[in-house]
């Protein structure tokens, strides 16, 4: 059987379109609430992470999949995905690049049908092209709502291209000039004066950084075949024509350095960059790899078989076959690293095959008493033991109340003690208050006049909620039908989180 491939976290952000500051948090912090699942770790060398390529892939997957939300509101979203998307956007709307201040991740996705907080359905816009966005009123017809969430495709691959150049030596500057053609094509269809600088922009931050990801030693094996076309490099970088012009002049650039570097169209998709729908796995959507890579690439090897798990029914214990998610057919490469006696059924390590588990239903086999081996495998009973509570330290009380960790009980399972973050506890000043207590001659609504909140609570508290805007019902005039409004009782003003709901 094939052994698991490793991979680097360069490797990992390319898999995943997440950066290896991402992955990293990931590792150490559960995404969704309520959830404990954290990305595994393969290995650790010095400072450096690697990952399985299969973990990554299943947790990504699992990241995609709905997240939990509590009382109908919109799933959370995590501190480090947003700062994820604020990363991408370099801190502004990605669209207008101004409103820094007004800027809210925006789902491409409507998050009421995914519930989807991935960061490739996140885009960081200010509040009016996230109006415009949500109310499908981008751009001067329907069909410009498309610019939205293709430039993100262009903006994350962006993104990719700078983690491929830390992994890819040889192959940097294809992409980069690969990324050029992505950009005119995606140019001549912006309409609008937004659309075009937003791409405008991005191109002169992609077309500028030419020199720069060129190899700088002689003992680069490319060293020679770059300074045949060096001097163009150069010369494009200074150009200062029209962004469409010096897009159209990298488009020839790449045909010579593709001529010059020896590289050839891609065996599995023919130099067309596509692949059953998404970027080539053996190209990554570059179009062209160097010979010897080409010579290497085994184009059986992504040819369709029947799954070996289910035998080409697409069925297994009566639900979709997990190994080809119930198309029957997989790639032969995947086929050739199916192991069918992961699934064999063995005897729950945990409860040892009495279903049960401290007088309930076992929560590794859910009562079942055996479970698939790829699953029994994995069980670290240490995980399910009692431990103190890392917050109340045991106690059950935290704050005068029942701690919100243990539900009061003082303890928990080891495997959930893990995902207790105790800065989450720190003390930081209000937010809307600004460590006061007091708003408007009152208590303040958001910390209850305490004028510090949780760090854990800071993320979620939108200061704009509390800001006072004109009463919708009385129209800022206080009265309403001859008496004082009752909505705003008599103010004519009202916190935007109530006006909201009117």
């Amino acid at each position: 059987m094939s052994k698991k491939k490793i991979c680097t976290e360069y490797e990992a952000a390319c898999i995943t379109g997440m950066s290896p500051e991402l992955l990293r948090w990931l590792t150490t912090y559960a995404a969704k609430s309520g959830i404990s699942r954290k990305l595994k770790v393969a290995k650790v060398q010095g400072d450096a992470l690697f990952f399985e390529q299969d973990e990554l892939l299943g947790f990504n997957d699992w990241l995609r999949a709905p997240w939990p939300r509590k009382d109908g509101k919109r799933p959370h979203i995590p501190s480090a995905i947003r700062r994820e998307i604020i990363n991408e956007a370099n801190g502004e709307c990605a669209i207008c690049h101004g409103h820094k201040n007004t800027c809210e991740a925006a789902h491409l996705d409507p998050v009421h049908k995914s519930l989807n907080n991935h960061p490739e359905n996140l885009l960081w816009l200010c509040s009016n092209h996230h109006t415009a966005y949500d109310g499908g009123l981008f751009g001067p017809n329907e069909e410009n709502a498309d610019f939205v969430v293709n430039f993100k495709r262009i903006l994350h691959r962006y993104k990719i291209t700078l983690w491929r150049t830390q992994h890819e030596i040889s192959q940097k500057l294809l992409t980069i000039l690969e990324d050029c053609d992505c950009l005119a094509k995606q140019l001549q269809t912006a309409i609008t004066t937004d659309q075009v600088k937003a791409i405008e922009k991005i191109a002169k931050a992609t077309l500028d950084k030419l020199p720069a990801l060129a190899p700088v030693s002689k003992s680069d094996p490319k060293f020679k075949d770059y300074m045949s076309i060096a001097a163009n490099i150069k010369s494009l970088s200074k150009d200062t024509s029209a962004i469409a012009v010096r897009l159209e002049k990298a488009h020839g650039l790449r045909q010579e350095y593709v001529a010059a570097y020896g590289f050839v169209a891609c065996p599995l998709c023919k130099g067309g960059g596509r692949h059953e729908g998404s970027d080539c796995p053996v190209c990554h959507g570059d179009r062209e790899v160097e010979e010897d890579v080409a010579d290497r690439v085994d184009v059986s090897a992504f040819d369709k078989v029947d799954c070996p798990l289910c035998k080409g029914t697409g069925l297994h214990s009566g639900d979709d076959c997990p190994e080809c998610g119930g198309d029957a057919q997989i790639d032969r490469r995947y086929a050739e690293q199916v192991d069918v006696t992961d699934y064999q059924k063995v005897r729950c390590p945990l409860c040892k095959g009495t279903t049960r588990h401290n007088g309930q239903d076992c929560p590794v086999c859910e009562g079942e008493g055996k479970l698939d081996r790829r699953y029994a495998d994995r069980v670290d009973t240490k995980d399910y033991s009692e431990v103190d509570c890392p917050l109340c330290e045991g106690a059950g009380r935290y704050e005068g109340h029942d701690c919100p960790e243990c539900s009061g009980e003082g303890a928990m399972e080891y495997r959930f003690s893990g995902s207790v973050n105790l800065g989450d506890y720190l003390k930081v000043d209000c937010p809307v208050c600004r460590g006061k207590g007091a708003r408007n001659g009152d208590d303040c609504p958001a910390c209850g006049g305490e004028a510090h909140i949780d760090q854990r609570d800071f993320d979620r508290i939108d200061v704009r909620d509390y800001q006072l805007v004109k009463c919708p019902v009385c129209k800022g005039r206080g009265q309403y039908h001859g008496d004082d409004c009752r909505a705003c009782e008599g103010v004519g003003e009202i916190e935007r989180r109530y006006a909201d709901r009117m």
